[in-house]
């Protein structure tokens, strides 16, 4: 019998990330909607997206774990709105292309930071694309330079929760509560 790609206990972790992506975004997101401001939501969520997926990434480390961990979370989103999946998936999926390019997998720290703030940056492009495609009466037309500064908040509040993510899951190591070698 052919071994599973990802053990029972990886997909369980993934799970239990996913929930918790989905539980932070459901916390935290709705408080910025009301002030309708592009990619204030991707800002503010950012760092605790992050802080989870670098956890979850130093643990798997395998290629198409990140593609895993938010397939699952995209999955769930999808009963909330179709946008939300197709903008989650996009990212995801140029996230673990470029990394699996450039890294072979999330096998170290560079790589799984590399991943994380990937996914975070072009997740942003990907919501406005699909949320213009698929409600154009929804539109907003800001300045353009909001953008470029949209996505540099982005990039400072996902290192910021990748930085501390590292630092958890090599103290959770440390204590032996998270196995970071295969």
């Amino acid at each position: 019998m052919r071994a599973l790609y990802f053990s029972t206990r990886e997909y369980v972790l993934a799970a239990l990330l996913a929930g918790a992506l989905l539980v932070t975004a459901s916390i935290v997101i709705p408080l910025t909607l009301p002030l309708r401001i592009p990619g204030l939501a991707n800002a503010v969520n950012a760092p605790f997206a992050s802080f989870f997926l670098v956890i979850g990434l130093a643990r798997l480390r395998k290629p198409g774990s990140l593609l895993l961990i938010l397939g699952l979370y995209a999955t769930v989103c999808l009963l909330i709105h179709p946008v939300i999946f197709s903008f989650i998936m996009a990212g995801a999926l140029v996230a673990e292309g470029v990394c699996w390019l450039l890294f072979r997998g999330f096998a170290t720290p560079r790589s799984q930071v590399s991943g994380v703030v990937l996914y975070e940056v072009t997740s942003f492009p990907a919501a406005m694309l699909f949320s213009l495609w698929l409600l154009p009466a929804r539109a907003l037309k800001p300045a353009w330079y909001v953008f470029l500064v949209a996505e540099a908040a982005i990039v400072v509040t996902s290192l910021a929760g990748c930085l501390l993510g590292l630092k958890v899951a090599r103290e959770l190591a440390r204590a032996g509560k998270l196995a970071l070698e295969d």
